[in-house]
């Protein structure tokens, strides 16, 4: 027993303080998205919102990141990662400011736009930086430890918001995402740059200083090192080998994109008070939002030991399982106060738990390096698209057939189940590069 502990892969404690750093990149993503919905009270009555205007000011986050990531995954070979996430920072503090500013529906939907273009960037090169910096036995821990603090910046605008919501306030709640954008870009210019990509560019000595400074021992050092070169001799797939030869990956990366973007969950971030207001309940705005807010922190970091334990395929099932009898309980049970704000809470618990931190680390973890940046921007795309239709179209949803949208969100949640049980492919423990070798393997086939 005492030569298996001892055995025990060890992780310095460094790493952790790259991962809070580059984790400001979600929280920045969070605060943002957040942000929006307890200021939107105060905004509807300032510039006179109709349905239609408040879902483009919601959505426009999303729409902004769309070409930000076109961009930068054509960018992708010349850009080093954490010089990447410098630029966010930078875009982030110009988006905050914009937004504080904004003098009507036009200026905040383009100041919104803004922060989508940093939002884009950050989301998907916050989780490629942390994937590669991490070591293979805590990879899943530090790319939750990612949608962790996209909870938490949920959670700190809700309770911004809150505090400036009887004064109606909402242009200090949107600018203060000024203050996580500084840190990010500073935590950013501190942070070291991704061994893998220095490796790629030639740059072996540099990727070497990287990796013993979070790697315990040399023999790990020099053993990734070999293996990233071993990887790194076939060519760089361009999209029709990302659409031919990994076509699987990227299948089952696009059907768990619209299982997490279309089982709701954004539904309860960005309109929770729309919900509550709609069911008749008093102070709807702060109760919804800290329910929601405190159910993704929690959740989550509940989460984090488990994800490199049971493994990304069964938080998977359970978290959407967790969500179907909530889901059909708020339909059911609408005019009770109680049961639908302790549903609301649980079904945003369970999507937390499980679909919400495995995703983001499944996504690079399934793509083979050749592949990953571009794949990560494929499905970084999609997912932001997806999420923008759905923003720009709950409001008339919600207006059109009310909380029963909630049991379409439940079908899909218990289908979503049996697809997860028998395709997808758990990555728990592996290196990336043995998860490359499945692919290639699967090619040959």
């Amino acid at each position: 027993m005492e030569e298996n502990l001892s055995t025990k892969p060890k992780t310095k404690g460094i790493v952790y303080l790259f991962a809070i750093l580059g984790g400001f990149a979600g929280l920045l993503y969070g605060y943002d998205s957040g942000a929006i919905s307890l200021a939107l009270p105060s905004i509807t009555m300032a510039f006179g919102l109709d349905s239609v205007q408040k879902g483009l000011v919601v959505s426009f986050l999303l729409f902004g990141a769309l070409p930000s990531i076109v961009v930068f995954t054509a960018l992708e070979k010349k850009i080093e990662r954490r010089n990447v996430l410098i630029v966010a920072g930078v875009v982030f503090l110009a988006g905050s400011l914009l937004s504080a500013i904004a003098t009507g529906t036009v200026f905040l939907m383009m100041a919104r736009f803004v922060l989508g273009i940093a939002a884009g960037i950050a989301n998907m090169y916050g989780l490629i930086y942390l994937s590669e910096l991490a070591p293979a036995h805590i990879r899943g821990l530090m790319s939750s430890l990612y949608q962790l603090s996209v909870n938490v910046g949920i959670l700190v605008a809700y309770a911004v918001g809150a505090y400036n919501l009887p004064q109606d306030d909402w242009r200090w709640t949107l600018g203060l995402g000024v203050v996580p954008a500084l840190i990010l870009t500073i935590g950013m210019v501190m942070s070291p740059q991704s061994p893998r990509w220095l490796i790629r560019d030639g740059k072996v000595e540099r990727a070497r200083k990287v990796l013993t400074k979070v790697r315990f021992t040399s023999t790990e050092v020099e053993s990734e090192i070999k293996d990233i070169q071993n990887s790194l001799k076939t060519k760089e797939a361009g999209l029709s080998e990302l659409f031919g030869t990994f076509r699987p990956a990227l299948t089952l990366l696009i059907i768990l994109t619209i299982f997490q973007v279309f089982t709701g969950i954004n539904a309860a971030v960005y309109y929770a008070p729309e919900i509550f207001h709609n069911l008749g309940m008093a102070n709807s705005s702060i109760v919804a939002d800290f329910g929601v807010g405190i159910a993704l922190v929690v959740s989550t970091f509940v989460s984090l030991p488990f994800i490199d334990k049971l493994g990304r395929k069964k938080l998977l099932e359970i978290s959407l399982g967790g969500q179907v009898l909530p889901a059909i309980a708020l339909c059911i049970w609408s005019d009770n106060v109680i049961i639908a704000v302790i549903s609301i809470f649980l079904y945003v618990f369970m999507f937390g738990f499980g679909l919400g931190p495995v995703f983001w680390s499944y996504v690079p973890e399934i793509l083979p390096l050749k592949a990953r940046a571009l794949g990560m921007g494929v499905i970084t795309f999609t997912q932001y698209l997806l999420n923008a239709i759905f923003s720009l179209i709950f409001p008339i949803c919600l207006s059109i057939v009310g909380i029963n949208i909630f049991y379409f969100f439940a079908f899909l949640s218990a289908f979503s189940v049996w697809y997860i049980h028998k395709y997808v492919l758990e990555t728990k423990g592996r290196s990336l590069e043995e998860i490359e070798a499945y692919w290639e393997s699967r090619k040959k086939e």
